[in-house]
């Protein structure tokens, strides 16, 4: 029995240095330019235990994205029942941007905005089914039962602008070379889109 959990756990660490390993290259070098022959010289692995994790090198940014979505629900599942809904969606957009800047970085988000511009591998941004957009879409729904927003747009397109508005300032920080943080770069585009959904119910 103890045999089977060791490999696991060896098996764990491997897949952890080569997702460490080729987030580290993607951002020195960007996507295209690394190989996975790189990846497992760089990583001291072999191709077999690269491949025995990842079926390909575009599913390095599936994982780490994945591992990302996990955070976005544990914050989702921190929110008090009784927490007004429009708070807790200008809060979690906080924490997403920070955790974004602090655990990816500039560098890497840039990467991960290029290659998704350029190749068809790259689904996730549009995925309706991330955690992201099932949080905000359930935020929006519970906003609009308690009627705090009156617009008469649907769940589903104030959820698209929203998401659309959060992409539109992560290129936006990753193009200026600006000290300011992701975090307080958000802040004054998420409150002008919360209050101006809010103000149409009055």
């Amino acid at each position: 029995m103890i045999e089977p959990r060791k490999k696991q756990l060896r098996g764990e660490k491997t897949r952890e240095k080569i997702l460490k390993i080729s987030l580290k290259l993607f951002s020195e070098k960007g996507y295209d330019k690394v190989t996975v022959d790189e990846i497992v010289k760089k990583s001291g692995t072999s191709k077999g235990s690269f491949y025995q994790h990842f079926s390909a090198k575009s599913d390095i940014f599936l994982v780490r994205f994945t591992e990302v979505d996990d955070y976005y629900r544990e914050v989702f599942r921190s929110f008090p029942v009784d927490m007004d809904p429009t708070e807790k969606l200008f809060i979690f957009i906080r924490k997403l941007m920070r955790f974004l800047e602090e655990e990816m970085g500039k560098d890497l988000m840039k990467v991960i905005y290029s290659s998704a511009l350029d190749s068809k591998e790259h689904t996730y941004f549009l995925n309706s089914n991330r955690s992201l957009v099932q949080i905000i879409r359930s935020l929006i729904e519970e906003a609009k039962e308690q009627n705090d927003i009156g617009t008469d747009q649907s769940v589903n397109e104030i959820s698209q602008l929203i998401t659309q508005s959060l992409m539109g300032i992560i290129y936006h920080w990753g193009l200026n070379n600006s000290e300011q943080s992701l975090e307080s770069l958000s802040i004054p585009l998420t409150e002008t889109i919360i209050n101006g959904l809010k103000r149409t119910n009055t």
